[in-house]
């Protein structure tokens, strides 16, 4: 028979007879069952070394807190003194596996029913195992400060870079909610939920809650995974290096800082985000690709990095990349936007349409190309910019937001207005009224730039045999012969007229001995950072490329590295590829006891003075 504390005295009036208030340490493997809800945590609880607490679906786990009145006593966190804090947490040496269910979550919440109690943390300590983490609800913590140099602020505090953390809500919690302090090594964050609500008392609006705080991978580990998961309502992100992949975040915030490392953003959707991506540092690079950035203020605010920025859709909010950026800007969509790049960045295949707050399109400064770029029915068509190469400007009320600096150079663009100092006439530009900018699109007022047949911009731009990017925005053959004279000469915009699309590589990742589809595989071409996808959540992929042979690497955490040589794509056709992902680890092999069957529960000793050691065993 194994032994549980009970405190015999009580500070706080539960109706729930079966009760069980736990504290000190636990020094055997135990599981919680939900037959024996709610488990008070009266007192600091230990999970020592080498022991796993397994919490069963169902169960609920009250966490004693203390007062904390105002946002300066949060961003301070409550405090260890002499191995007693007033507010009361977990201490993880060993292991915790918390797997709910979809209809029986576990919950971690505070004991006391008063809106200005808090519990602490969840401290995953440096010599901790793996801890996993599902279908739970965390509410109402705030952090402890173990000592000046280890502040686990967080509901979540993790120090051995390890875990798993899936289909959790947390709501309402403290200035950080999950928080990873040394560098990652195992890492999954997925489909969960953080968000706070705006009525509790000690909530208020513009108050920087930290939904993820995360470092970058050690040496030979994995970035973050970070994928399905939505950031609502001011639940911001804070990150030196991980893989972001399909979340929601909505009026939060995502702060890229340093790592000397790369970091991925595909395929998100950010709403009403004041900047929804922005930081950077001098030898970050950062991949930003097929996201769509809809209202608030910076959709992309990035400086001091190496950037790829493509594929994105932005609506009434802006792309800058600062003086101290370099890569390239591409096939990006700005409806009510701006696109700015001022630092050295290939500027191309873009578009910006009915901005009415400042100009559409910028590439200045150090800029390396601006090449079949669109800006119309903005307020200005440019800012600042040295060159035109294939660019249509039209339909802007005014030319330039500042003035024109310096004396920019227009070569085979689409204006309508004249070409008189400071600007330069390169040649080959073509300037129309308002008649012929009509006939240039399949319909420019409501923003489907594909050219018409017979458009003026077919077969007139300039450079077509150094022209470096084979493809426009939509991926179809870049150049092409539009016009039909047996002549290929590059379209003026962002579209070439009547190319076929690219080919390439498609198909599927899946685990070879369950046969199961891997979901959200990163898959690189040639192992180069920028040629990149992510499989889907089933697990299917597309690349587009140009003919030629390719090698295909792929990778995951939790999974051993994949690399296909030698894909062979046809021009117009696309190869099909299906990839072994081969489980490292794996995360559902922890069988958790079935809730009908019998089950013990001990921790020993409680701190308390005054308790007693009883014996229990759980219901058979």
């Amino acid at each position: 028979m194994n032994k549980i504390i009970l405190i015999l005295f009580f500070l706080f009036p539960f109706s729930i007879a079966n009760a069980i208030e736990v504290g000190g340490h636990i020094t055997e493997n135990t599981t919680w069952s939900p037959y024996n809800n709610p488990y008070l945590v009266t007192e600091i609880l230990y999970v020592d070394a080498g022991v796993t607490l397994t919490i069963l679906p169902g169960t609920e786990v009250k966490i004693s807190g203390a007062s904390c009145t105002s946002w300066q006593e949060f961003d301070q966190n409550f405090w260890l003194y002499g191995g007693v804090s007033i507010a009361k947490f977990i201490q993880v040496d060993g292991r915790i596996i918390a797997e709910g269910t979809e209809q029986d979550s576990i919950i971690f919440t505070r004991m006391q029913d008063d809106p200005d109690y808090y519990w602490g943390t969840i401290y995953i300590t440096e010599q901790a195992e793996m801890c996993r983490f599902k279908h739970c609800k965390v509410e109402y913590s705030a952090g402890i400060g173990i000592a000046l140099s280890n502040i686990s602020n967080g509901a979540v505090s993790i120090y051995n870079g390890e875990g798993i953390i899936k289909k959790c809500l947390f709501i309402n919690n403290g200035s950080c909610i999950v928080t990873y302090h040394n560098l990652v090594k195992y890492l999954e964050i997925s489909k969960n939920i953080f968000t706070y609500d705006n009525n509790i008392n000690n909530f208020v609006e513009n108050i920087w809650i930290s939904a993820l705080s995360i470092s970058k991978p050690a040496e030979g580990h994995k970035p973050a995974f970070i994928t399905d998961n939505k950031f609502l309502n001011n639940c911001h992100i804070s990150s030196s290096n991980l893989y972001f992949i399909k979340n929601i975040n909505s009026s939060s915030d995502m702060h890229t800082g340093l790592s000397n490392k790369s970091s991925y953003f595909y395929d998100n959707s950010f709403t009403d985000c004041q900047k929804a991506i922005y930081g950077g540092h001098d030898g970050d690079s950062l991949f930003i690709k097929k996201n769509n950035f809809i209202d608030g203020s910076y959709g992309v605010d990035i400086d001091y990095a190496y950037v790829e920025i493509s594929d994105n859709y932005f609506e009434e909010c802006k792309l800058f990349a600062g003086f101290n950026t370099y890569g390239l800007i591409c096939n990006n969509n700005a409806l009510k936007g701006s696109i700015y790049g001022a630092g050295a960045v290939d500027f191309f295949n873009n578009i910006s349409f009915k901005n009415g707050n400042g100009a559409g399109i910028s590439a200045t400064c150090k800029r390396v190309s601006c090449t079949n770029n669109i800006s119309t029915n903005n307020l200005y068509a440019f800012e600042a910019c040295e060159s035109f190469d294939n660019c249509i400007l039209i339909g802007n009320e005014e030319l330039e937001q500042f003035s024109v600096t310096g004396t920019p150079i227009f070569r085979n663009c689409i204006i309508d207005f004249p070409l008189e100092y400071p600007l330069i006439d390169g040649g080959g530009n073509i300037i129309v009224d308002s008649i012929q900018a009509q006939q240039i699109f399949e319909d420019i007022e409501n923003g489907d730039f594909h050219l018409t047949e017979g458009s003026i911009a077919i077969d007139a731009g300039f450079d077509t045999l150094g022209y470096y990017y084979p493809f426009d925005m939509e991926y179809h053959t870049r150049v092409w012969d539009g016009n039909g004279d047996g002549i290929a000469i590059i379209d003026i915009g962002a579209y070439e007229y009547g190319a076929p699309s690219l080919g390439g590589i498609e198909g599927y990742t899946y685990n070879p001995i369950s046969g199961d589809r891997v979901d959200y595989v990163f898959i690189k071409i040639n192992n180069e950072p920028g040629e990149f996808t992510f499989s889907d959540s089933i697990g299917n992929f597309e690349f587009k490329l140009p003919a030629g042979t390719y090698d295909v690497y792929a990778e995951r955490v939790f999974y051993d590295d994949v690399i296909e040589y030698n894909i062979e794509v046809v021009d117009g056709q696309f190869t099909q590829v299906a990839i072994p992902m081969t489980e490292t680890y794996d995360v559902d092999e922890h069988d958790l006891p079935h809730a009908g069957s019998g089950f013990i529960i001990s921790a020993h000793p409680n701190p308390f003075s005054t308790s007693t050691t009883i014996s229990y065993t759980g219901k058979q």
